[in-house]
């Protein structure tokens, strides 16, 4: 740090203050202006106005999607809950009650999984079919699909149409726990995901 030898005292405390008495005619902004707060508050506003609509209108009211993605819950839940117990498990469609429903692959009876609660399909979705590389495609009565003891379920393609006529198919793989969703019908041989 260099010292006057000359005596000026202005030079020495030019060389010697902290950076910020060396500009003291500058000072730093405090915070935001009530201005600024309210222009950013009614940007956020006006774009959460036109976001959520949209939001509500894809989660909520498209029954195809919503219905697929209870029907992904149901088959993860139910792998799972072969993992657990170590037991084979079955996912029914009955199209006479509209309904997904699990049970014991063991037991001929009617006994459900209590911890496994059923799905109902709405009133504009249906089950097409079931399509699996080893158990063909079912289409008519009630259409089963097997989880193994450790979880794994067979390659199938479980096919949803809703009134309109739009299409949707959820793919299974067997031993990787993954469910995928496309947009439309596919076939067996079109998924080409292992």
């Amino acid at each position: 740090m260099p010292t006057s030898t000359t005596g000026n005292s202005s030079n020495f405390l030019q060389w010697s203050c902290l950076p910020v008495c060396r500009f003291p005619q500058q000072r730093l902004p405090d915070g935001f202006t009530l201005m600024e707060l309210l222009v950013v508050m009614v940007l956020l506003s006006l774009l959460t106005g036109f976001a959520v609509p949209k939001i509500r209108t894809a989660l909520f009211t498209d029954q195809l999607k919503a219905t697929a993605r209870k029907l992904i819950g149901l088959v993860n839940e139910t792998g799972q809950q072969a993992r657990i117990e170590h037991r084979s498990y079955l996912l029914i469609f009955d199209p006479a009650a509209r309904q997904f429903r699990v049970r014991a692959a063991e037991k001929k009876g009617e006994e459900a999984v209590p911890s496994i609660h059923p799905l109902s399909l709405p009133s504009d979705v249906q089950i097409l079919d079931f399509s699996s590389v080893h158990g063909g495609k079912q289409d008519s009565g009630e259409l089963t699909l097997m989880f193994s003891k450790k979880g794994y379920v067979d390659k199938t393609l479980i096919h949803l149409r809703d009134d309109s006529g739009r299409d949707m198919t959820l793919a299974l793989s067997p031993f990787l726990g993954v469910t995928r969703l496309y947009d439309s019908y596919r076939t067996v041989e079109q998924d080409t995901f292992q």
